[in-house]
């Protein structure tokens, strides 16, 4: 009986070991990811747009063109502050507070051209400083002075750190490299301003990052993806994970659901099929009368090229003839481009010509291996 109750508990034991390297060396399906923000930080969706539009000028005015030009893209560098004078309408600017989610690091980047000639980092922050003072009240001069001071040795120590750095192989890698920067930031800054001064930017990039590699998994189908897009808006946007969606480029976002789709679209039975999906799509982001101009695109590539596989055959004719003269033949080919291809025929012989040399381009310096 006891070697009985030994081989029970033997048996137990190895179920146990082998439950727990199952644990730690395999994925689990419903792990959360580690974000570097996620909907628990206070930085909204608000805050990422305010952060990627241009500084306030004193003669600024509000015009549909600046309203248009001001909405951000996910991933999209902010516009430069570099573009911006010395006219600027500070008191709108810091309306938020001196150090904010939304001006304070565009004003520093600002800070940054507006006195990149300085001869040395000494005389750079001289110039910053008395800048500031003549601009801001002495308290407030000081406090943007001191965080401006800090916040470009960390960016110069950073460059430093990471001065080997390269290009991330996959997502993960990326992710991990951006969560390492704001790591190095926020040691040297303080959580509070590091996060402020950079996370709207960091929110942004880190949710591009995940949701590209949602897009371009391969392995996953449609609705797989768009499951997983809705749970990382959410975790990522609490409240405005509905709002992340509605992305003001209509067009860009009918090319994203067809790269989701990718793995059905390949696997559908029929090119009708594809082709119906494709117009249920379009019809998901387009008005009737853009739906109609794009079919009209549609067929007029498919023509074009179904005219380009004709002349290829004829053309293929004529160059097996081995009855024409060099000079017959290619009187033939350009009398054949010019009635398959009409007013556009000089145009493709241009085309024609540099494929022609492309070619034997790569004949005569083939790449190494």
């Amino acid at each position: 009986m006891e070697i009985k109750n030994k081989k029970i508990i033997a048996i137990i034991g190895i179920f146990v070991l082998l439950f727990i390297l199952g644990y730690w060396l395999f994925p689990k399906e419903n792990e959360q990811p580690e974000y570097i923000f996620d909907k628990s930080y206070n930085i909204s969706l608000d805050d990422v747009k305010k952060s990627r539009r241009a500084l306030a000028h004193k003669s600024e005015t509000k015009n549909p063109a600046s309203s248009e030009a001001a909405k951000f893209k996910f991933g999209s560098d902010s516009e430069d502050a570099t573009s911006q004078d010395a006219s600027l309408d500070l008191k709108k600017i810091f309306a938020q507070g001196l150090i904010n989610s939304y001006t304070t690091m565009k004003y520093f980047k600002h800070l940054e051209h507006l006195f990149r000639k300085s001869s040395t980092l000494g005389e750079h922050f001289d110039q910053v400083k008395k800048y500031l003072f003549s601009e801001f009240s002495a308290s407030e001069a000081q406090e943007l002075f001191e965080t401006y001071k800090k916040y470009l040795t960390c960016e110069m120590d950073l460059l430093e750190e990471f001065r080997n750095l390269t290009s991330a192989k996959s997502t993960q890698e990326a992710i991990e490299t951006l969560k390492q920067i704001q790591e190095f930031r926020r040691d040297r800054l303080g959580v509070e301003l590091a996060d402020k001064l950079f996370g709207a930017d960091v929110k942004a990039k880190e949710y591009a990052f995940r949701r590209a590699d949602i897009v371009g998994n391969d392995s996953l189908y449609g609705r797989e993806k768009e499951e997983q897009l809705k749970k990382l808006n959410q975790d990522m946007w609490g409240e405005d994970a509905d709002a992340v969606e509605d992305h003001p480029n209509n067009y860009n976002r009918y090319k994203e659901k067809i790269r989701i789709y990718k793995k059905d679209f390949e696997e559908m039975a029929s090119d009708q099929l594809r082709r119906e999906k494709d117009i249920e799509f379009r019809n998901e982001f387009f008005t009737p009368e853009v739906v109609k101009r794009l079919e009209d695109v549609d067929r007029q590539i498919a023509a074009e090229k179904q005219n380009e596989l004709d002349y290829r055959e004829k053309e293929k004719q004529i160059l097996e003839d081995k009855k024409l003269s060099e000079e017959k033949r290619s009187a033939q080919i350009q009398t054949l481009q010019n009635k398959m291809f009409g007013d556009e025929a000089d145009a493709f012989r241009r085309r024609e010509t540099m494929r022609l040399e492309l070619e034997r381009l790569k004949k005569e310096h083939p790449q190494k291996r």
